[in-house]
């Protein structure tokens, strides 16, 4: 080996597992040990560029990079470096609306259709026809969680386009039946600040968010200088423009983020700026699932979370529960993850421009990192995590039947060995001795057998419906997945002169070099399968797997299952072609 090789060889790798810092008023001892933990990640995770900040009572004590921002040009990742934060952009269209809503230019209790005239979804339920802010903001609307077509694209369609498809859908459940995360439904509350405010979601954010809080690396979209480049392993990838803009699409820094945990820390303050009322941060801190019907382990407020971790208590040599607040985003390959402890005002964010950068970008990990090696648990506190509301076990004969979960066909007759289909797999669910509880059993094409150890899955009967739910093994938590079918299985002709193969036609939005989500050559394929509606969507250029919907009407059927991804809407259009999730096939002749 050239020496000048050689030396560019060790500077690569030098610089690749060392972080590059701005901001350092840590110990040495932990600081090492965070720099020892994130360059050991990095590493065994493969991920090509993270940035870390850790705030603590109102400043920012470390903020710092590790690996690269740009591999070919050998940029390295810094406190600077700006990345796509997905979802937590949610939790500022959040703020915007609590915002509008103190200067009584809305109130989250009213509809979204008072502002959204336009806005006339199919809802069969009893709530009045009405789609509230307050149930948006936490999920719990009924809303479709996606419109597939034109979400990750290279020019997304409008916000018109978006309320046009929407239009064609229908809710997916009564208001505060279950948490179900919505995308569309953001979108929507995106929209909503544009008409009250009179400017763009973009202008609103800069003038009323990212000014006051002295966030200058920060606005809509991936165009900033210093944005950092995105990986798959080490070949770069195209990131996609996102459709929802509200939903989704903020890119910022570990610096300006730690600004805004400060301030949300602070109950809206900001130096000596109250940028929303402390009323206003309480209310987007609190559980507002308490009511749902399905509850289930999860808190959630308007855009934050509600989440705990134990931590090591130094000073007493035990541990405390305590409790944690914030909000993850995910994109294609950026990942971004910020919590804070309001009653120890500590926050943190993790940024990551890697597609498996999810396997590193836990901020309660790295908060829970930097109390334990502060040594300093100023407050002792125990939060208790919400535990899953708890129905009545069935009677045998009440669980026998048949349940669709969107992804699996479930036919219950033996009650002691149940069988599933799912696509090309076949599962196997056996009753476990002295339990009501089911293990799980995969085959995979029905040959390579796979045992699942960390799921079950159990029956329960609330308000005079079975539910079927999967429990995870490792914490006991209990999420419901489906209930169980009516016992009609009648398809009408309608329908069965339907069954053939189909290809896309119509407007169609994708992002050409992102191979993911290549959609111009999909191709769905529909059938019958014991009195559901089987559909197999295939590409070139991806396999999207087998999906099933229940008939509702002559012309409707909904995606089987309950929550995200579930209950959404497939119609046979006048023209007598097939429409879901904003896509029109026609029937190959």
């Amino acid at each position: 080996m050239k020496l000048q090789s050689f030396i560019i060889l060790t500077s690569y790798l030098f610089s690749f597992f060392t972080g590059t810092s701005q901001i350092n008023n840590l110990s040495k001892a932990v600081k090492n040990s965070i720099d020892s933990t994130y360059t050991s990640l990095i590493k065994k995770n493969k991920v090509i560029g993270t940035s870390i900040a850790i705030v603590d009572n109102g400043e920012i004590v470390y903020a710092t990079g590790y690996g690269f921002s740009d591999l070919k040009n050998q940029i390295k990742a810094d406190a600077n470096t700006i990345y796509g934060i997905g979802s937590i952009t949610k939790s500022f269209t959040a703020l915007s609306i609590m915002q509008l809503q103190e200067e009584k230019k809305l109130k989250v209790t009213n509809s979204i259709k008072d502002y959204l005239h336009e806005l006339a979804i199919e809802n069969p339920f009893n709530d009045g026809n009405q789609i509230y802010i307050n149930d948006i903001l936490s999920h719990t609307s009924g809303l479709p969680s996606d419109v597939s077509n034109g979400f990750f694209v290279d020019n997304p369609p409008s916000i018109s386009w978006l309320i046009k498809e929407l239009n064609k859908q229908r809710m997916i459940s009564p208001r505060q039946y279950k948490f179900a995360y919505s995308n569309a439904g953001y979108g929507l509350l995106g929209e909503l600040i544009t008409r009250v405010s009179g400017i763009t979601y973009a202008d609103y954010l800069k003038q009323n968010i990212f000014t006051p809080l002295n966030m200058t690396s920060s606005s809509i979209g991936y165009e900033l200088p210093n944005t950092s480049k995105t990986y798959d392993r080490k070949k770069e990838t195209k990131e996609p423009s996102i459709r929802d803009v509200a939903a989704g699409f903020i890119s910022s820094n570990v610096i300006d983020l730690s600004n805004y945990i400060n301030m949300l820390i602070n109950n809206g303050d900001f130096n000596n700026k109250q940028i929303i009322s402390s009323n206003s941060v309480s209310e987007m801190e609190k559980d507002q699932l308490e009511n749902v019907l399905l509850y289930e382990p999860i808190s959630y407020g308007y855009a934050l979370f509600q989440d705990s971790i134990s931590v090591k208590n130094n000073i007493k040599n035990d541990s405390t529960i305590v409790r944690l607040i914030g909000h993850g985003g995910d994109t294609h390959a950026f990942h971004a993850d910020f919590n804070y402890i309001p009653e120890l005002k500590v926050g943190a964010v993790v940024l990551t421009n890697s597609v498996n950068g999810s396997s590193i970008n836990s901020a309660s990990e790295l908060l829970k990192l930097y109390l334990e090696k502060s040594n300093d648990m100023k407050v002792d506190l125990d939060y208790n995590t919400p535990m899953s509301y708890k129905g009545t076990m069935p009677e045998d004969d009440e669980i026998k039947g048949k349940y669709n979960f969107g992804e699996m066909l479930i036919d219950v007759n033996d009650l002691n060995k149940i069988k599933i289909k799912q696509g090309l797999s076949r599962l196997v669910l056996t009753k476990k001795p002295d339990s009501y509880n089911y293990s799980i059993k995969a085959k995979i094409f029905g040959i390579i057998p796979i045992k699942i150890k960390d799921q079950e899955f159990k029956f329960e009967k609330l308000n005079n419906e079975i539910y079927i739910k999967l429990k995870l093994t490792e914490n006991s938590n209990e999420y419901y997945l489906t209930k169980k079918k009516i016992a009609h299985f009648h398809v009408p002709q309608s329908w069965k002169s339907m069954y053939g193969k189909y290809e896309l036609t119509g407007d169609v939005y994708e992002c050409k070099e992102c191979p993911k989500y290549a959609v111009k050559d999909l191709k769905l394929n529909l059938s019958e399968d014991d009195g559901s509606l089987k559909v197999n969507l295939k590409s070139k250029s991806a396999f999207y797997g087998t999906i099933y919907f229940d008939i509702i009407s002559d012309s409707s059927a909904l995606l089987g299952g309950i929550g995200r991804g579930s209950g959404d809407v497939a119609r046979i259009l006048e023209n007598g072609n097939l429409y879901f999730s904003g896509f029109e096939f026609s029937k190959i002749k």
